[in-house]
């Protein structure tokens, strides 16, 4: 097997293409049973899997890596019927995946649904099943621009690849029909509806019946509460996110600028990974219904002091696309899967601020000393510096390409957004074009599809992909990314292994004297 840095937080084993997926899961079942401290995931796609950790070096789980052996066991799973309403508005792709194969609509629905399909991996999206045993007639390369979304239920086919979209979310796949199975209950014992070696059939159906989802009212206390006068462009409950469940399609998520939250909660005396506010593009009106101390950090921030029953605009968001609102104390938030972050694309956790919500919030402890002090330094680069790993892909690329990636000039698009940040510039293209399995990628990927413009994965990024990583953008210049506002200029420096780490450690040595700086002022 080779093992591969998959940036800097996390390692990509590769094993050849020829391994038996029994073979893939004993090595993650291996791994699975003595992770040292660090290890946040373990995560399978095919004849890959990565483990990604947290702030160490990551060293010694190479080490632990190299030396793990998989556990000898047979592939065993359950079978699965998925009824399918085919075509239409439902499957907007099938008639052009029948002009392309050069077989009729019915000739591709009763090869699609006779398949009998094995559960590699799940990935990309909660619950999403990455399906092996796609009959060689449908095989087509993924659309070369993805769309920006398609409905939940979505059935789709790509490369060798058949999947099941569990929510609405970006494609790249050519979408045949739509399904009304629920593939994802965070609230479930057992969330994901299936697992890797379980077999999947299609049962094509003439029409799926309405699902609905009932949602609980939140009881609020009397005082100690904010209450939403207006929500802002896009402001969501947000933390460190919810690491540990990847496995099964989860995103970590959390703060996009996990710095700038830590940051805005440790100025109010709160724990650096407490539920706060992510403002985009402008921030909230708030009425706060008790005094409060609060902060609001982009890159830089100060903090102040609100009375009972003021209403406060931070709707001007001044230093980047995206600040982080910490109120003392915390927002009381009910934990999904042991995160309060809101996953937008999934559905579930937290939630996005919409006007007349009520938000309670529990009582602050110390707080420091109030006086006019701040944190942080503005930013001033015209041009964005995103220091970068090689891409574990990045062999695919010609050296001419390789080179534009590193010495061209790229631009953010409107088009980002919490999953990734779209950037437009010289095309990054393949050697040769080719179709990649699906495997796990990471915050700071730098994806690049067919069209050749690439793609950084952010927070709610999916946990597998299948287009080919040119880079990874190191983590303590993903927050540099979080606040671009399109427009953005952007450079690639490419910097080894050791100095990412070095930068790393740097920038948590400055979390830390920040932290006992602020509580001196206790």
């Amino acid at each position: 097997m080779t093992i591969k840095p998959l940036g800097d937080s996390a390692w990509l084993v590769e094993l050849p293409e020829s391994t038996p997926l029994a073979e893939v899961l004993g090595l993650v079942a291996a791994l699975e049973g003595g992770r040292p401290q660090g290890v946040l995931d373990v995560v399978s796609s095919f004849t890959t899997v990565a483990v990604h950790f947290s702030e160490v070096d990551g060293q010694e789980i190479f080490e632990w890596i190299q030396a793990a052996r998989p556990t000898d066991q047979p592939l065993a799973g359950r079978d699965w019927e998925i009824p399918v309403v085919y075509g239409g508005e439902d499957g907007p792709d099938l008639e052009e995946v029948a002009r392309h194969t050069g077989k009729s609509i019915c000739e591709v629905i009763e090869l699609h649904a006779a398949g009998l399909y094995t559960v590699a991996a799940l990935g990309f999206s909660p619950g999403f099943p990455y399906l092996s045993g796609l009959p060689q007639e449908l095989q087509l390369p993924r659309k070369r621009t993805p769309r920006h979304a398609v409905p939940a239920g979505s059935v789709a086919i790509a490369g060798s690849q058949a999947g099941i979209y569990p929510n609405a979310s970006p494609a790249g796949w050519h979408v045949l029909g739509r399904t009304n199975v629920p593939l994802f209950d965070p609230n479930a014992a057992r969330p994901a509806l299936f697992k890797p070696g379980d077999r999947v059939r299609f049962v094509p159906s003439e029409g799926l019946p309405p699902g609905t989802q009932a949602t609980e009212a939140e009881e609020l206390a009397e005082d100690g509460w904010i209450e939403v006068i207006h929500p802002g462009g896009l402001t969501t409950v947000q933390d460190l996110g919810r690491p540990g469940h990847e496995a099964c399609g989860v995103s970590p998520g959390g703060a996009v600028n996990r710095w700038a939250l830590r940051v805005a909660n440790v100025m109010v005396g709160n724990e650096p990974g407490a539920a706060a506010l992510e403002c985009c593009v402008s921030g909230p009106v708030l009425k706060f219904h008790r005094e409060c101390t609060v902060a609001l950090v982009a890159t830089t921030g100060k903090s102040r002091q609100v009375p009972a029953g003021e209403i406060v605009d931070f709707s001007k968001l001044h230093e980047g696309v995206r600040a982080y609102l910490a109120v003392a104390g915390g927002l009381s938030i009910p934990d999904c899967l042991g995160s309060t972050a809101t996953d937008l694309r999934a559905g579930f956790g937290g939630r996005r601020l919409v006007q007349g919500d009520r938000l309670a919030c529990e009582k602050s402890r110390a707080l420091p000393l109030p006086g006019g002090w701040s944190v942080g330094r503005g930013m001033s680069e015209s041009v964005l510096e995103l220091r970068v790993l090689r891409g574990v892909q990045a062999e695919w690329f010609s050296e001419e390409t390789l080179g534009r990636f590193y010495h061209e000039t790229f631009q953010v698009t409107p088009l980002s957004d919490r999953m990734g940040v779209r950037l437009s510039g010289p095309p990054l293209q393949l050697r040769k074009a080719r179709e990649m399995a699906s495997q796990p990628v990471a915050c700071g990927s730098v994806q690049v599809p067919p069209d050749g413009q690439p793609i950084v994965l952010m927070a709610e990024r999916q946990t597998l992909g299948g287009y080919p990583q040119i880079g990874h953008v190191i983590s303590v210049d993903l927050p540099k990314l979080a606040g671009a506002w399109p427009g953005t200029r952007v450079k690639f420096l490419e910097v080894t292994r050791s100095e990412a780490v070095q930068l790393r450690q740097d920038k948590e040595r400055e979390f830390a004297w920040l932290q006992t700086g602020l509580k001196l002022r206790f």
